[in-house]
């Protein structure tokens, strides 16, 4: 984990203005948690925190994807149960109970984080109520992909996952020519596949032209065959 530079507090409140969560938020309110926001960068592959930590306060993600997950046993791969992208915030479990963290957090991709600490973001709701029923939606929204995460764990086949986490990676964008930056190995971590498995799989895509790899990065030049695959047809019936 690396502390970012402290930014002034007009950039910082730019950046909690594109949130969800604080979109609409008065601008004074911005201004409390912009002054006290703490921004935090971290490499790819990098943990943010482990299930069982002491929670601190909720996280937005200004870029990059914090995938979320639980630890298996020794020897046993984890099981991913959520991806959090850019605008998204993290944390809101331990934020609301004041209990451990729930999960383990890795950063999928570098990423940029502002800290908000609870005993800054707590007092707010008494401000400006909303706030408070805007978490409960997201922690509702995110639970509901949850579910569908799982299922798909269950019942999807590994191609299909795949396709699935590059897009969303990519922002949901459909411009070809879209740059995702993460290894195959976090790849692989997010949707239950060895390195290799995932390098058999971006290899087949690469020969076909849907993508290209380079260490460190995969470039997206035909979204609607990944789009395909993510909706269940194979790279064969393409």
């Amino acid at each position: 984990m690396r502390s970012g530079k402290a930014g002034s507090i007009v950039d910082k409140r730019a950046m909690l203005s594109r949130h969800k969560l604080f979109w609409d938020a008065p601008q004074a309110v911005l201004d409390r948690l912009a002054l006290r926001a703490q921004p935090l960068t971290f490499r790819c592959g990098q943990r943010i925190f482990c299930r069982g930590d002491e929670s601190h306060g909720l996280l937005a993600v200004v870029s990059g994807h914090v995938r979320i997950s639980a630890p298996g046993p020794e020897g046993r791969s984890e099981l991913v149960m959520n991806l959090i992208g850019p605008d998204e915030v993290f944390g809101e479990i331990a934020l609301l109970d004041d209990g451990p963290r729930t999960a383990d957090a890795i950063a999928a991709t570098r990423c940029c984080l502002l800290l908000l600490e609870r005993r800054d973001l707590l007092p707010l709701f008494d401000d400006f109520p909303v706030l408070a029923v805007r978490l409960l939606a997201i922690l509702s929204g995110r639970l509901r992909r949850t579910s569908q995460q799982l299922t798909d764990q269950a019942f999807a086949g590994a191609e299909q996952r795949l396709a699935k986490v590059l897009i969303t990676l990519a922002g949901g964008s459909d411009r070809d020519g879209t740059r995702v930056l993460t290894t195959q190995r976090e790849l692989g971590h997010m949707v239950g596949l060895s390195r290799e498995g995932t390098n058999r799989h971006l290899s087949a895509w690469q020969r076909k032209g849907y993508i290209s790899l380079v260490p460190g990065a995969c470039t997206i030049y035909d979204h609607k065959a990944l789009q395909k695959i993510a909706q269940g047809h194979t790279a064969s019936e393409i």
